[in-house]
């Protein structure tokens, strides 16, 4: 029983997925080949993420209503804290996305006929790296994103510090509202064992935050924590926040394989020549 209960894990956090065009198209489209509109979405998608990023890293100032001692602003603090982990995370997933996407429609090796077209898709193949490192960075980043979203506008958030302006209701608000728009879009699965990597990713970020507290670093202003709830020299809340977190993000990937899940439902009973995704599905193991 053992045995089996350890293949079948091992079965559920592998990063194996047949057929491996399913990352390149969209739930709603016809036919195996990206359709032109999903490949519209996607450029769309990753330059509009990437351009709140580029914002986000080049408009930082102090707290507007800040009345401590004067600091030197340093640009590069801005990638120690972890809305901003999060924030690269869905770039990383829109920029492999689209790679996945151009790679499909460029690719012309192999067929099967279905109707009236004929699939670039093989009887059985591994999944391609791309294909395997986009689902994971998929995975993680709209976990973070859930979870950054919740933390930060019920624990982080200061309104005697924090300004609410549009780059701060981006990054900390509409991050999930991009997420949640890609998992209504994609037609990749979701797997609920995957959610150890999204509560691994937190955990790094809690090991992070202990090496910085621990050789001196601060945050932008000078205080010797990242976030308050993250304050090593209190080192049992610290481990309490990060535990916290990390079971909050078993949730929100709960919650983000239910979205995925009725989306592919939905999907069916719309549009029943959607579930072309599906004709071809073969046994991942």
């Amino acid at each position: 029983m053992l045995g089996r209960m350890w293949q079948a894990s091992r079965r559920g956090l592998n990063l194996e997925h047949n057929p491996p065009h399913q990352f390149a198209c969209s739930q709603w489209q016809t036919g195996h080949r990206p359709a032109i509109y999903y490949l519209v979405y996607r450029w769309l998608f990753f330059l509009s993420v990437l351009s709140i990023a580029i914002t986000s890293f080049a408009c930082q100032r102090l707290p507007q209503h800040y009345d401590g001692p004067k600091v030197e602003l340093n640009y590069f603090k801005w990638f120690i804290y972890f809305t901003n982990w999060g924030y690269l995370l869905i770039v990383l997933q829109a920029g492999l996305g689209l790679a996945v996407v151009h790679k499909y429609r460029n690719q012309k090796t192999y067929c099967i006929p279905c109707d009236e077209e004929e699939i670039p898709l093989p009887r059985r193949q591994k999944t391609p790296l791309l294909c395997r490192v986009y689902w994971l960075s998929h995975n993680i980043a709209t976990d973070l994103s859930f979870v950054i979203t919740l933390v930060y506008w019920t624990l982080v958030h200061d309104p005697k510090i924090h300004e609410i302006n549009a780059l701060n209701i981006l990054v900390h608000g509409c991050n999930s509202l991009a997420m949640l728009l890609e998992l209504s879009v994609t037609a990749h699965p979701i797997r609920a064992a995957h959610a150890i990597f999204g509560a691994g990713a937190g955990l790094m970020y809690g090991i992070f935050s202990a090496f910085y507290w621990a050789v001196g670093g601060t945050d932008r202003i000078g205080l010797p924590a990242i976030y308050p709830a993250l304050d090593w020299n209190k080192p049992g809340s610290a481990f309490g926040f990060v535990a916290l977190c990390a079971v909050v993000m078993m949730f929100a990937h709960g919650v983000a394989t239910l979205v995925a899940l009725s989306r592919t439902k939905i999907a069916g009973r719309c549009r029943p020549s959607s579930s072309h995704l599906d004709k071809f599905t073969l046994p991942t193991h």
